[in-house]
């Protein structure tokens, strides 16, 4: 009998290739990049997937990659997490996809995904992987892979009884999204939200009253918003709540918004509220975004012990 895991994730994949720069550029301006390698850093699928490996969640990654050095890569990584793989494979005729990582001195980052063609999931090869996988309690997804793709696994996560969560990054300006009821827990940080809600030009005072807007707009349950360095808000039918950031150094931010989404949903697996959830996410990425790089600095649960003393 398959496997039938607690959290499904199905999202984008990668591999993350990074080069240095003194600042993110401004519009107009011209780069200076040093230093170009690669990281262990994949798509939001893969880190989401592994976040909650690491932390001792019973996880199952669903996407495909190339028969290729960024593939087998992948592969490895999800496998020493400890992921349940059954529903990932490696396709000979697709090469896997690289991200462009610019990292500034201040730890901020900025993201240039360059998609192989041919190698998104197709629409019948994600619903029928969804399928298999009735009985899991919770499934992630996002805009790595198609939109539509995304949305429809949500729509029929809901109706398979799985609660469901969406990252819809990335997200271009000016895009149009439909009503999205199936959607129990909608993760954004600022630019997605302001995008979302046609205020790209736009500052906000109140972010928790933005999380309204966007949950009474796309009809979803409950809003996130991150907040990076000002930490997170959250906005549900009922009550809403701010949750501030923790001082600390910011050295690389790469993966930190797929982690607190990833981590937030092993703490609701584990039984702790919203609220609580989002906390321990915070403190998670706290220490994350003062470590190099994502996946190998994604913490475990006998590490996490320390760091929540850290923050207590």
């Amino acid at each position: 009998m398959a496997h039938i895991p607690k959290v499904v994730v199905i999202n984008g994949n990668g591999i993350g290739q990074y080069c240095d720069v003194t600042r993110i550029p401004l519009k107009g301006e011209t780069a200076m990049p040093r230093n170009l390698r690669y990281e262990q850093d994949s798509g939001k699928g893969v880190n989401c997937a592994i976040v909650i490996a690491r932390l001792g969640g019973d996880v199952s990654y669903v996407g495909k990659v190339g028969r290729d050095d960024g593939g087998i890569l992948n592969e490895k990584w999800l496998k020493d997490a400890g992921v349940n793989i059954d529903h990932f494979w490696l396709d000979p005729g697709i090469q896997t996809s690289l991200g462009l990582i610019l990292l500034a001195e201040n730890g901020e980052n900025m993201i240039i995904n360059f998609d192989s063609p041919g190698s998104d999931i197709t629409m019948d090869e994600a619903l029928e992987h969804v399928r298999q996988l009735e009985g899991a309690e919770h499934l992630i997804t996002g805009f790595e892979i198609p939109a539509e793709i995304a949305l429809e696994c949500a729509r029929l996560g809901k109706e398979l009884g799985m609660k469901t969560y969406l990252n819809p990054s990335p997200i271009e300006r000016g895009t149009v999204l439909p009503e999205m009821p199936y959607v129990d827990v909608l993760c954004v940080n600022e630019t997605e939200a302001l995008i979302m809600l046609g205020m790209e030009d736009q500052s906000v005072d109140d972010w928790t009253n933005a999380a309204r807007r966007l949950g009474e707009k796309y009809r979803t349950r409950c809003v996130i918003v991150t907040l990076g360095g000002k930490g997170a808000c959250a906005w549900t039918s009922e009550e809403e709540w701010y949750i501030p950031a923790y001082p600390v150094k910011l050295r690389d931010e790469s993966g930190a918004g797929d982690a607190f989404l990833a981590v937030t949903v092993q703490n609701l697996v584990w039984g702790r509220s919203l609220r609580e959830a989002m906390e321990y996410a915070n403190k998670y990425c706290a220490h994350l975004v003062e470590q190099p790089g994502s996946i190998q600095s994604y913490m475990t649960l006998d590490q996490m012990d320390d760091i929540l003393k850290r923050f207590s």
